[in-house]
């Protein structure tokens, strides 16, 4: 019996994707693989490719009822108005006629929706706040990036910190620590205090080691990572460890992400900020209009149509107090009516849309991550909606496809601490934080932390997708296998973007096809 996975891989191969009912179909026959070759050969052979393959035309096909073309005919050009960019996630367009005259058959109206949360601090948060929750918070921190650390291939043999004296001039030595500071010397060496539960030592990245100068920017306090060094001894001057290579927990190159069985797409939005003046409201009304089909194309309709989950990263409103001088942006100065008024938006969201939102650094909760999820309490019209509230960040399971959704405050201390990020552009401080397996690895900066039973900002697991906002710059990319999407933003430059000297991207929608992984990109600005 071939498996669905297989199956699917054949058929997401020529870009194309089956329902269920087709794929259980030609899972159960007997002769699987030559029906599958069979199913591919007929549609190659199609004048006009459907894109996503039904029952029906699996029947038609292997029963030879399927129309053919003549042989001189040349098959359709697909999607004319896509325009390539330079990620090859995406394929943007931008026409939206007005098409509310045509029937609309929603294909994502026949499945169920299907989300699990798989960790999220809310209703989980128990904490004094206290200095040995601190303590216990970090020691976590520690022991599960060891952990990830020490199956790295290269730091076989770590030892721990206080083991180091007692190697000779010339040894190599192998250790895994916690930042507790960073520092240049008067030399221009980088100095890097490690710790573990053991003691303390000190490792000298020279400033002679050009292929290392890129590694000793890109350490941060607080972080994680494992060091290969060469012991210095010399008569009676202090020992010294000098680095031959710094490591971060990273992510394995090979690794193939979890796919939905069925075509369903999730549309991702973050940083609305409904509540503010310059909170695109004629843009976010004409998302609302295309998700239910009212706008767009042909093709583009179709792809509202598969649109099974609206996934919000954060800052849904603007908030009060969250800058200085915000009150004179606001367009509704009161908390609970910028939520109704957010509620409001996404009632004309169509109830087979399941709707997923997270917090962030400008919605009414608490502003040390993690952040538990947005109460009814302060926003009761939203739970009235078909949605699902969860913290920031939070790990879900979307029809299969495991998502990591954080909303990023931290990218603030990233590109305040590490040379070469910058607002501008937003998957860079995505990848580092992948890299180094942390949420929120600087503590002491921007993003206040909670000294929490465990640090939930580990990144222990290996998500499929990472959605994230804060930047209010689009972006889109694909680390070792990991889809990562920045969303955007749905407000227009604020006085305080502009002190930053960022220039937002807003109106764009990813829209991301939960089986093939794919993104299409949608302005309605």
């Amino acid at each position: 019996m071939v498996d669905d996975a297989a199956i699917l891989r054949k058929f997401i191969d020529e870009e194309l994707q089956l329902t269920r009912d087709a794929l259980e179909m030609l899972r159960a026959r007997a002769d699987a693989e030559a029906a599958i070759d069979r199913v591919l050969e007929g549609i190659r052979a199609m004048i006009k490719k459907p894109f996503i393959i039904t029952g029906d035309e699996v029947t038609k096909i292997l029963s030879g009822t399927a129309p053919q073309p003549p042989a001189s005919e040349i098959p359709a050009q697909p999607f004319p108005e896509i325009r390539e960019e330079k990620s090859k996630l995406e394929a943007p367009f931008k026409t939206l006629p007005e098409l509310a005259h045509l029937r609309f058959k929603p294909l994502a109206a026949e499945f169920e929706a299907r989300v699990d949360v798989l960790q999220d601090i809310t209703g989980q948060s128990y904490t004094e706040g206290g200095i040995k929750d601190f303590v216990r918070l970090f020691k976590d921190r520690y022991e599960r990036l060891r952990n990830i650390l020490r199956k790295r291939m290269d730091l076989q043999g770590v030892v721990p910190i206080k083991s180091v004296s007692s190697y000779g001039d010339g040894e190599t030595v192998k250790m895994i620590g916690i930042v507790a500071d960073k520092r240049e010397s008067k030399a221009g060496n980088v100095i890097v205090e490690l710790e573990d539960e053991s003691g303390r030592t000190i490792v000298i990245i020279s400033k002679r080691r050009r292929d290392l100068a890129q590694k000793a920017g890109e350490v941060v306090q607080d972080e994680v990572i494992g060091v290969v060094a060469t012991m210095r001894k010399t008569g009676d001057r202090t020992p010294l460890l000098l680095a031959n290579d710094v490591i971060w927990p990273e992510t394995p190159v090979q690794r193939e992400p979890a796919r939905a069985l069925e075509p369903v797409c999730a549309a991702l939005l973050s940083d609305l900020h409904v509540g503010s003046e310059m909170f695109l409201e004629d843009a976010f009304t004409r998302f609302l209009k295309w998700l239910r089909g009212e706008v767009g194309n042909e093709e583009q309709r179709e792809l509202a149509g598969r649109v099974k989950y609206l996934v919000i990263a954060g800052d849904i409103v603007d908030g009060v107090g969250v800058y200085p001088r915000q009150e004179e942006e606001l367009l509704i100065t009161d908390i609970f009516k910028q939520y109704d008024a957010a509620a409001e938006l996404l009632t004309q969201v169509p109830d087979y849309v399941k709707i997923i939102i997270a917090p962030g650094n400008h919605d009414a909760v608490r502003p040390l991550e993690p952040q538990p999820a947005i109460s009814k309490d302060v926003a009761p019209a939203l739970y009235d909606l078909n949605v699902v509230m969860v913290g920031n960040p939070s790990w879900l399971k979307i029809h299969d496809v495991k998502f990591l959704i954080y909303h990023g405050r931290s990218f603030d201390d990233l590109i305040a601490n590490i040379p070469g990020l910058e607002h501008q552009k937003s998957i860079p401080p995505m990848i580092k934080l992948i890299q180094k397996r942390h949420l929120a690895p600087i503590y002491g900066g921007h993003t206040s932390l909670s000294p929490e039973n465990k640090d939930y900002l580990v990144i222990e697991d290996i998500p499929d997708i990472m959605h994230c906002g804060h930047m209010h710059v689009y972006g889109c990319d694909r680390y070792r296998n990991i889809m990562l999407v920045n969303s955007g933003t749905f407000q227009e430059r604020t006085s305080y973007m502009t002190s930053l000297g960022v220039k937002p991207t807003p109106g764009i929608v990813p829209v991301v096809d939960l089986q093939t992984h794919q993104a299409k990109v949608i302005h309605f600005v």
